[in-house]
């Protein structure tokens, strides 16, 4: 009992600090996103967006896999770690000399010279992920989330004045070079720093063997994952324009960071938790549906809201000449929506060590995904039509993930319906209320900020009148909070 409720406190504790992290650095890096948006123009962005699929690539390749394995392995210990550190640099620097070598012949495919230099500079990231990846897997497999919320912050706000300080200076695209590269080498510095880690000069294959055996099914269906994310850029970079691009990008953005706040500030927590938890059959599935109801609870309003101000979002915020983005905006609320219910699932099944049903799960989606995009790339010519894959393969997603966990945790369609149904509800209620006020003649700016408001408060009236028991979960949260504050 003892145990249960240390771990309970520390589940409470790192969520705060997880969720303080995201949140904080999320509304540092949407405001520097905004200004660099006024100060840049979406051609700017369009070789930044280029060269971050390629990234994303080699950044599954050196940091998923053997970081979740020394998650879920219980007893990890620092001779685990250092040898996952030296095989980890070992892939970043063959990926760095693949990509410096290939950088031209990316530049031509998309006809923009600039990509070699860009390409080759900020590829050097690749090496500090690498020892990012296991620094933080060290703080999420011992539950120090406060050392994220140290290191993102400072990272984030001292990135943002890099990329402001050279977009004012018509530095163009290199400001988002340069605040990406400060982001990340900062980061990654205060948590070597705060974490204080002595890696050892010791490298095991015997361990490496034992990480592998459950890391390459999480690698490999991290990039079959990866793959399906970056296809949709990558087909409109190469046959629509540069400006589609950033407009596809800067659209998604924005609902990929509200549902990954959420969805990563829970996830975060989850899985390591669960993971000391994953014989207790009985306890996975109460933490489970706890994640489910309380981040469905958040990410519905969100989205539902955001959706019915993209237009007047778009114009206020980023200005017109951004306003074909709204439309991405749209789409990508209504397919992330259902994201944390597949990603609640998907860390049940990781936290247990069936990293083989998650390998089984991926190709059998990844495979109706292709099919889907690859149906839509013949019979369209509008990359609208592209982005609208995202809903039909979320919704196939969810359908799969949540099956396996009927049988591994008795975690069943009807009761994850339940759980999230009455916070769907509520938010299309206040999504109706949200979007009748873009009918309403006045201000821009002064509308968007009182629907804001008004969907808040709707929300809230909603919550208190149906007795949502995530609203009072929240209340007894921020209780806490403040006890623990006045106590300290």
């Amino acid at each position: 009992m003892e145990n249960n409720n240390s771990l309970q406190k520390s589940t409470l504790s790192g969520m705060i600090w997880k969720f303080a992290e995201r949140i904080g650095a999320q509304l540092v890096s949407t405001v520097v996103a905004i200004v660099l948006a006024r100060l840049l123009t979406p051609d700017d962005y369009a070789i930044i967006g280029i060269v971050t699929i390629f990234f994303t690539f080699a950044n599954v390749f050196i940091s998923s896999g053997f970081n979740t394995a020394l998650i879920q392995k219980k007893d990890s210990d620092i001779k685990d770690y250092s040898t996952v550190l030296y095989i980890s640099i070992a892939f970043s620097l063959v990926l760095y000399a693949i990509l410096f070598f290939t950088a031209p012949l990316i530049a031509s495919v998309y006809k923009t010279p600039l990509l070699t230099a860009v390409i080759r500079i900020m590829g050097l990231t690749l090496i500090v992920n690498a020892v990012k990846s296991v620094l933080c897997a060290y703080v999420s497999s011992t539950l120090q989330f406060r050392k994220f919320f140290y290191s993102t912050i400072i990272g984030t706000v001292l990135s943002a004045f890099v990329g402001i300080i050279m977009a004012l200076n018509g530095f163009g695209p290199w400001a988002l070079v340069a605040q990406q590269m400060t982001n990340t080498c900062i980061d990654t510095l205060i948590l070597f720093i705060t974490t204080r880690v002595r890696f050892m000069l010791v490298f095991s294959w015997r361990r490496l063997k034992r990480l592998f055996n459950y890391s390459w099914k999480i690698l490999v269906s991290s990039l079959i994952s990866v793959i399906y994310d970056e296809i949709n850029p990558l087909i409109i970079g190469i046959r629509f324009s540069g400006a589609d691009l950033s407009y596809y990008t800067k659209g998604k953005s924005f609902p990929t960071l509200i549902s990954n706040t959420i969805s990563d500030t829970f996830s975060a927590v989850l899985f390591p938790v669960i993971s000391k938890l994953q014989e207790d059959t009985e306890a996975v599935l109460r933490y489970t549906r706890r994640f489910m109801k309380v981040s469905s609870y958040l990410i519905f309003p969100l989205m539902v809201g955001f959706l019915a101000v993209s237009d007047n979002f778009v114009s206020v915020v980023l200005t017109d000449k951004w306003m074909p983005a709204s439309i991405y905006i749209q789409i990508f609320c209504l397919s992330y929506m259902f994201n944390i219910i597949q990603n609640g699932n998907l860390q049940a099944i990781r936290a247990i060590g069936r990293s083989d049903i998650i390998l089984i799960l991926e190709i059998i989606k990844k495979g109706l995904y292709f099919a889907v995009i690859l149906s839509f790339v013949l019979l369209s010519d509008k990359p609208e039509m592209l982005a609208i894959t995202s809903i039909i393969n979320t919704l196939i997603a969810t359908a799969v993930n949540t099956y396996p966990n009927r049988k591994l945790i008795g975690y069943r369609y009807r009761m994850q319906i339940m759980d999230i149904l009455p916070n769907l509800l509520s938010a299309l209620v206040m999504g109706a209320a949200v979007y009748a006020m873009n009918f309403i003649s006045m201000n821009k700016l002064l509308l968007l900020i009182l629907q804001v408001l008004a969907g808040a408060a709707v929300y809230i009236v909603i919550s208190i009148v149906t007795r949502n028991e995530n609203f009072k979960y929240f209340l007894d949260m921020i209780k806490k909070i403040l006890k623990k504050g006045k106590a300290s």
